[in-house]
């Protein structure tokens, strides 16, 4: 009987823990906080954690992955024609190995330069394995609070997210 109580006590309290802190849970899938991501573009480090307050789309690409290379140039060509800019960014993660492909492709697909990071070696096994990508390429809308909403939303699911 007193293993029982003991039993019924721990599992009271473990469940507690847990439900106390729902907010916190942080996954690269829908329905969770985004984890923690920081980028360089070579002269300047950007974190997930500076756009709080608007909705942002992450997407990871490859120049030799043509369905997430249409999918960011189409994301791309929505977040440039939002009429409030405020509402929405757009970071795009190149996994290329060859620096020169990846400029190629982003000046070819006329793809805003500016959003694009080229991301290699470590970092971008890093980014890989946080994200869950190894079963291809992903986009994230994540919203102002950093809860991802949508993986590869559509253009209805932005439109609504963004209440146009």
């Amino acid at each position: 009987m007193k293993k029982t109580i003991k039993f019924v006590v721990f599992f009271a309290i473990v469940l507690t823990l847990f439900s106390a802190y729902p907010d916190k849970v942080v996954d690269a899938s829908e329905g969770y906080i985004v984890p923690s991501l920081t980028i360089s573009n070579g002269n300047e480090n950007i974190s997930l954690d500076m756009y709080k307050g608007k909705h942002v789309l992450l997407t990871f690409w490859a120049s030799t992955d043509g369905i997430s290379r249409v999918a960011c140039n189409e994301y791309s060509a929505f977040v440039k024609n939002v009429a409030n800019k405020e509402q929405i960014c757009h970071i795009s993660i190149n996994f290329d190995q060859n620096n020169n492909l990846f400029k190629e492709t982003v000046r070819r697909d006329n793809l805003n330069a500016i959003a694009q990071f080229n991301i290699k070696g470590e970092e971008a096994k890093q980014i890989k394995e946080t994200f869950h990508l190894e079963d291809g390429y992903n986009t994230l809308l994540i919203d102002p609070t950093g809860r991802i909403i949508a993986t590869n939303p559509s253009v209805q699911t932005l439109e609504q997210a963004l209440s146009l």
